[in-house]
């Protein structure tokens, strides 16, 4: 204890020393005053010039001017086809029937008139087109024993099948007085064929029969009624009085 109470007052005494010592030096330091502590002027020597070199002029080279860049033409752009118009299609309007007249409903009621739908139009079922009918055959002229002769398709068609038998009516009509004999009458064919339908008879006003025979090979063939005037036996031989009577009959073979 004592000895920190020593250390206390030697840290005073030392503070004091200090604070003496800087009052002593401030004094010293104060300028003196009165006469003997006039401030002597002090002179201020003028500054010298000094001369400086010339001026350099300073020459700034130009600078290059870069030439222009060619200005090139702007890249067209390719010309877009033109796109096809598209033509709108029409709707077909529904027809709408009405029964009665806008004079006959009464203006108080409330009428609701529907649309009714658009029938499609169907088109009708074609018939196949009828079998071809013949030619109705040239007028037959009078032959030169005063008789005219015809055949015609028995049942009313031309077309027949290769082997099919084709029947014919056949008519020979006597224009002079009296009575014609005949030793043979038949049916003739393009092909070279005969066929005997009738022998030594007598046309009295018309002849009527019913004949017929087949060909054997597809094509369009002719058949004409053929009348021999002679007697039988001379109409099988070379003397026979033959005539053919036409237009006779197309016969078309499938």
């Amino acid at each position: 204890m004592t000895l920190l109470i020593n250390n206390r007052h030697r840290w005073v005494a030392l503070c004091l020393l200090v604070v003496m010592a800087n009052l002593a030096c401030s004094l010293l330091a104060r300028p003196v005053t009165g006469e003997s502590a006039q401030i002597q002027p002090t002179r201020t020597p003028l500054p010298t010039f000094t001369p400086t070199t010339e001026a350099q002029t300073l020459v700034i080279p130009p600078t290059a001017t870069p030439a222009p860049l060619p200005t090139l033409p702007p890249e067209s752009a390719p010309a877009e086809a033109p796109l096809p118009e598209v033509q709108p299609t029409a709707e077909p309007t529904p027809t709408i029937p009405v029964e009665e007249s806008a004079a006959e409903v009464a203006p108080e009621a409330n009428t609701e008139i529907e649309a009714s739908p658009v029938e499609a139009e169907v088109p009708a079922p074609t018939e196949p087109p009828p079998p071809a009918q013949p030619e109705a055959p040239a007028e037959p002229g009078m032959g030169a024993h005063g008789v005219i002769g015809k055949i015609s398709f028995r049942e009313g068609r031309n077309t027949y099948g290769v082997g099919e038998k084709v029947f014919v009516k056949i008519e020979a009509t006597n224009t002079q007085p009296g009575q014609m004999a005949f030793g043979i009458l038949g049916l003739t064919t393009s092909t070279g064929a005969f066929q005997t339908s009738w022998s030594s008879g007598t046309i009295d006003g018309t002849f009527t029969h019913e004949d017929g025979l087949p060909f054997n090979a597809p094509g369009t063939h002719k058949m004409w009624l053929s009348i021999c005037f002679s007697p039988e036996d001379v109409c099988k031989g070379a003397d026979g009085d033959w005539e053919r009577f036409e237009p006779g009959l197309d016969v078309v073979v499938q």
